[in-house]
C-alpha cells in the first residue's frame, strides 16, 4: 500500500473533503433518522394511548350500566320481598317477577346496546337466569368459585370477575357480582349481572390496529377481553412488573422473546381495570423503515453532489499546488529560463512570486559562475601559453640567427617561417575552436621546428581518419602534449632514433587523440602525478598536463579528459577522450553536441 505522503495531493485533499463530507452527511441522516424514529414511537405511543382511553370510555360505561343494572335489582322492593321468602312453592313467582323486571331493564337500557343476563342464586340453591338454562345449570354457583372470598367480604358490595366461561351457555361474560342480605343481615343469595365478553370485544375492535393485541384486564392481572379470545379470564400480567415498565409513562418499548413491542396502557382508577395494547416494532417501523430508505437514497445522491463538490474544490485548491510542482519539475530539468504566472490565492501567489525571484536569483548567480568560469578558462589558457619556454624561443631565435651568419639562408627561412606559424596558433584567441584538420597542421609545424632545433634526431608521424578533419576541438589542445613527449621523452633518451606517432580516431563514439613516443618513460606513480600537480617550469614538471585535463572538464563534463600510459625505458601513451563535434554543432554542458 502506498504510504500517504507519496500520494498525489489532489487525490489526498479530495479524499479528505469526501471522507468529511460523508461523516458528516452519514451522522446528519443517522441522527435525523433516530431522531425520527424516536419521535415517531412517541407520538405512536401517545396516539395509542389516546385510542385506549377512548376504548376505556367504553368499558367503563359498560361496567358503569352493569352497576347500574345490579343497583336496579338490589334495590328493587318486589326482588327482596320475594327473595326474603323465597322457596320451592313461591319460586315461579319469583321467576316470573324477574322476567318482568328484566324485561323493563332492558328495554330501558336498549339505547345502549348492552347485552347482558341476570343470574340470581339463592342460599338454598335455588337459581334464576334471565336466559334459558339446561335443567342442570349451575347458575354460576359463587361458592365453589375462587373468588366466592372477595365477594363474601364485600357484604353487598359489587365486586368484578374478570371474565367467566360459562360452558353450559357457551359463553364468557364480564360478571358483575354481589350477595344479597335481609334487613337483619342474613345472606339470602348471590346476585349477577353477566355483560358478554363478545359485547365488550366488540366495543374495540374496529380500533385494533394492524399486528397489535389489546388485553382488557383488572387489577390482578386477569383478562377481562383480548382480541385474543383463548387468554379470556386467565392471569396474564404481573401488574408489579408491568408499573416498573411504565413508570409515569403511558408506553414503553420491551424486550420479549420473539421482538421489540410498544407497550401501551390506560388505566382506570376508578372503575379498577387497565386496558393494554402490545404493537410489535416491526409494524411501527414500516412506515420509519420506507422513511430510512429514502432518506439512503437521499443521502446517497447528496454524498455523489459532495463527490462532486469535492472534485471542484480540490482542483480549486489543488491545480494551483500542481502547477507548481510542474514548474519545480522542469526547473529540476534545467529549464531555468522560465517564469511561473499565479492567479491564485494571496498566499499561493506570494509563494509563486517568492519562486520566480529565487530563480530570477540562481539564473544571476548562475550566470555570474558562467563568467567566473570563463575567465578561469582564459587564464588557463594564457597559463598554457605562458609555458612557451622563453628559452626555447630564445634558441629558436638564436639558431635562426647562427643560420643567417652562416649563409644559410634556406634552412633559417624554413625555420622562421615555422616558427611564426607556430606563434600565430599559440596566440590566438583562448575562447576559439580550431578543427583537428587545422590543429594537425600546426603539429606538423612545430614538429619541423622542433627537428631543425633537436638536428633531426626523432621522427614525427601524424595520421587521423577520413572524416574527423573538420571536428573541433580547443586551441592549443594537442600541442603541449608533442612538447612533452618531445622534451621529457625522446630528447632525454638521447638517441638519434626517436620516433612520435601522433593519431586521432572514433571509439565507441568518442574521439580519441593519442601523442605517443618511445622514449624515456615513467612509471605510472610519476604519470598519476602528472594528473593531479599543478604546472611549475622550475621544478621540470611536465608541461600543461594537469591544466589541459581540466580544460578537457570544463569544455565538455567530467567524462571526458586526459589518461596517460608509461613505463621507465619504454615510453610514454598520453591519450585524450572528447566528444566528436562537427563544424556546425555545439556542445551543451554535459558534453552532448546538438545541431
Amino acid at each position: 500500500m502506498l504510504k500517504l505522503r507519496s500520494r498525489s495531493v489532489r487525490v489526498i485533499y479530495m479524499l479528505l473533503l469526501i471522507l468529511v463530507s460523508s461523516v458528516c452527511i452519514a451522522l446528519i441522516a443517522i441522527g435525523s433518522f433516530l431522531s425520527y424514529r424516536d419521535s415517531m414511537i412517541n407520538v405512536v405511543g401517545q396516539s395509542r394511548s389516546d385510542v385506549l382511553s377512548q376504548i376505556g370510555n367504553r368499558i367503563r360505561d359498560v361496567k358503569s350500566n352493569a352497576y347500574t343494572i345490579s343497583n336496579l335489582y338490589y334495590n328493587d322492593r318486589g326482588f327482596r320481598e320475594l327473595a326474603e321468602g323465597l322457596n320451592e312453592d313461591n319460586k315461579e313467582e319469583f321467576f316470573s317477577y324477574m322476567d318482568d323486571i328484566t324485561s323493563q331493564y332492558k328495554v330501558s337500557f336498549n339505547q345502549i346496546n348492552l347485552d347482558y343476563y341476570a343470574v340470581y342464586l339463592s342460599v338454598d340453591g335455588i337459581g334464576y337466569c334471565s336466559m334459558e338454562v339446561p335443567e342442570d345449570y349451575d347458575f354460576i354457583d359463587p361458592t365453589i368459585r375462587i373468588w366466592y372470598r372477595d365477594l363474601y367480604y364485600a357484604d353487598g358490595d359489587i365486586i368484578d370477575v374478570a371474565s367467566y366461561t360459562d360452558r353450559m351457555l357457551g359463553k364468557k361474560s364480564f360478571i358483575a357480582a354481589r350477595t344479597v342480605s335481609d334487613e337483619e343481615g342474613e345472606l339470602l343469595g348471590y346476585l349477577m349481572i353477566n355483560v358478554n365478553e363478545e359485547q365488550i370485544f366488540g366495543l374495540y375492535k374496529d380500533a385494533i390496529a394492524e399486528g397489535s393485541d389489546i388485553y382488557i384486564t383488572d387489577n390482578d392481572g386477569y383478562i377481562i377481553s383480548s382480541n385474543i379470545n383463548k387468554i379470556v379470564s386467565f392471569h396474564y400480567f404481573n401488574m408489579d412488573n408491568l408499573s416498573e415498565i411504565f413508570g409515569d409513562k403511558d408506553y414503553a418499548v420491551v424486550e420479549l422473546p420473539k421482538e421489540k413491542t410498544l407497550l401501551s396502557k390506560f388505566q382506570d382508577e376508578d372503575y379498577d381495570f387497565t386496558v393494554f395494547e402490545m404493537t410489535p416494532m416491526s409494524y411501527l417501523m414500516q412506515p420509519i423503515i420506507r422513511t430510512g430508505e429514502q432518506m439512503l437514497i437521499l443521502t446517497g445522491v447528496v454524498i455523489l453532489i459532495g463527490i462532486g463538490l469535492a472534485w471542484i474544490l480540490s482542483r480549486r485548491f489543488t491545480d494551483p499546488i500542481l502547477k507548481m510542482r510542474d514548474y519545480v519539475l522542469k526547473v529540476e530539468a534545467g529549464n531555468l529560463n522560465t517564469e511561473l504566472k499565479m492567479d491564485s490565492f494571496s498566499e499561493i501567489n506570494t509563494l509563486s512570486q517568492g519562486i520566480n525571484s529565487m530563480l530570477k536569483r540562481i539564473r544571476e548567480l548562475i550566470e555570474s559562475e558562467k563568467k567566473k568560469e570563463e575567465q578561469k578558462r582564459k587564464m588557463q589558457y594564457q597559463l598554457l601559453q605562458s609555458q612557451i619556454n622563453p628559452h626555447f624561443i630564445y634558441n629558436t631565435l638564436f639558431s635562426i640567427k647562427c643560420l643567417v651568419d652562416l649563409s644559410d639562408n634556406e634552412k633559417a627561412s624554413r625555420m622562421l617561417f615555422s616558427f611564426i606559424k607556430l606563434l600565430k596558433s599559440t596566440l590566438a584567441d583562448p575562447d576559439s575552436m580550431t578543427s583537428l584538420g587545422q590543429q594537425m597542421e600546426d603539429l606538423k609545424q612545430y614538429a619541423d621546428l622542433q627537428r631543425l632545433r633537436y638536428g633531426e634526431s626523432f621522427d614525427v608521424i601524424i595520421e587521423y581518419e577520413e572524416g574527423l578533419s573538420d571536428c573541433l576541438l580547443p586551441s592549443l589542445l594537442i600541442q603541449p602534449l608533442l612538447e612533452n613527449a618531445i622534451i621529457h621523452g625522446v630528447g632525454q633518451k638521447g638517441s638519434r632514433d626517436g620516433v612520435i606517432a601522433v593519431s586521432a580516431r572514433t571509439k565507441k563514439g568518442k574521439l580519441v587523440i593519442e601523442v605517443e613516443d618511445n622514449g624515456a618513460g615513467m612509471t605510472m606513480e610519476k604519470a598519476e602525478r602528472l594528473l593531479s600537480e599543478a604546472h611549475d617550469l622550475k621544478k621540470g614538471v611536465h608541461i600543461g598536463i594537469k591544466n589541459i585535463d581540466e580544460r578537457i572538464k570544463l569544455y565538455y563534463g567530467q567524462a571526458y579528459g586526459i589518461r596517460i600510459e608509461s613505463s621507465p625505458g619504454e615510453g610514454t601513451k598520453a591519450m585524450i577522450n572528447v566528444p566528436v563535434i562537427h563544424k556546425g554543432e555545439e556542445v551543451n554542458d554535459t558534453g552532448i553536441s546538438s545541431r
